[in-house]
């Protein structure tokens, strides 16, 4: 098969690692590399200030040696000849001598090695809204702007106390905005009442795979959350169902916070798993549980696996979170401990054929190529 034709390039301003957790991030970047576009991924330029602890001098290490490695703005490519890595050498936008050093020296040569990598004019898909964001903006001179708005970060702890005017600021500036949930598309609207949703995807035939073992007289016994566990799920959540009697499978990175749940009897902790292989760790499943919490930075989640779950067939119990009222009928809404575990425990009377055939068919309409499809269109039309 032919490769396809090259097309714009893309530089992705991510909110992350290219080596965490796998998410909109990662998926955007590889597919539209897949699809021709040079794409070049940059690695968080920060939110907040690294919390401290013995996990932060292991972090900055682990980036100035990806800074190394990279020859002072050389990419690193992925398996696509046509994704670049990128990890930029900048301070957190949390602090005015951070900023002034940011715009000054830090910004401008990491915007002269996007030109060296992209050309000039390149489009840009941004996420974090921050100062050290725009500037990059401004550095790049975008032929097309889209602002990926995937969080409430005014809600995020630690971030640039200036973070909503600057969020504003990149709406204002975007020739697309695209939000990843109800919740998020109202928030915005009222500076760009033509902001589409542009929601969690999927890659359907790996998910689906697993649909197979489904089926509405199963027992549930083994209740899984894969992801990162951390201050964003209701840890008291999977501490009950595991006291219920049920199996809780962990699979991804625990926080450190969070490790006393590995005490609980029941609790199966399997560890990071790469994406790829997601689906194999997921195997014996029966039942999803996405205890987020209702908090002021939680209302805005709309949990990346969502469809992920629902293509294997298994049913998902999930905490009200506003991105999943419109999914009552294909999830199962809990709030607290003890409304999850009964949930849980009515599930073999609630399940039909009828409900797993519509859930994987919800997920086959969301998947991950008519998402970047969206996302193309967004980027070739301008305001």
């Amino acid at each position: 098969m032919e490769p396809p034709p090259e097309r714009e390039p893309v530089v992705l301003l991510a909110g992350i690692r290219w080596d965490f957790l796998w998410q909109r991030h990662q998926e955007i970047a590889a597919r539209l590399a897949a699809r021709g576009h040079p794409v070049v991924f940059v690695e968080t330029t920060g939110l907040s200030n690294p919390r401290p602890g013995p996990g932060l001098a292991r972090k900055v290490l682990s980036r100035m040696s990806r800074i190394a490695r990279s020859g002072a703005g050389t990419a690193n490519l992925g398996a696509s000849g046509r994704l670049s890595i990128y990890p930029p050498l900048v301070l957190p936008p949390t602090a005015g001598a951070f900023r002034w050093l940011n715009r000054r020296v830090l910004v401008p040569r990491v915007g002269r090695d996007l030109l060296r990598m992209a050309g000039d004019h390149p489009a840009i898909i941004a996420y974090p809204p921050t100062r050290t964001t725009l500037d990059l903006v401004r550095e790049l001179s975008p032929g097309r702007l889209l602002y990926d708005c995937s969080d409430d970060y005014e809600n995020f702890p630690g971030v640039p106390p200036d973070i909503a005017e600057t969020e504003r600021e990149l709406l204002r500036r975007a020739d697309a905005v695209g939000c990843t949930s109800g919740f998020l598309l109202e928030k915005v609207r009222p500076v760009r009442p033509d902001a589409f949703l542009c929601g969690p995807g999927v890659d359907f035939g790996r998910f689906n795979a697993l649909a197979g073992e489904a089926g509405p007289a199963r027992q549930i016994r083994t209740v899984c959350f894969f992801g990162h566990v951390g201050e964003r799920l209701d840890l008291g959540v999977l501490q009950r169902v595991a006291r219920a009697g049920f199996t809780v499978r962990l699979v991804g990175e625990i926080e450190r916070s969070a490790r006393w749940l590995l005490s609980e009897p029941g609790v199966d902790y399997r560890g990071s798993v790469p994406h790829s292989e997601l689906p194999r760790a997921l195997s014996g499943v029966d039942a999803f549980v996405l205890p987020y919490r209702l908090t002021g930075q939680g209302r805005g989640i709309s949990p990346a696996k969502t469809y992920e779950c629902l293509a294997t067939g298994r049913p998902v119990v999930a905490s009200s979170l506003p991105a999943l009222a419109g999914l009552g009928d294909h999830v199962y809404l809990a709030n607290g401990p003890e409304e999850v575990v009964q949930r849980l425990l009515g599930l073999p009377g609630s399940e039909t054929r009828e409900r797993i055939s519509a859930r994987v068919d919800l997920a086959r309409r969301n998947d991950w190529e008519r998402r970047v499809d969206g996302i193309e269109r967004a980027l070739r039309v301008a305001r």
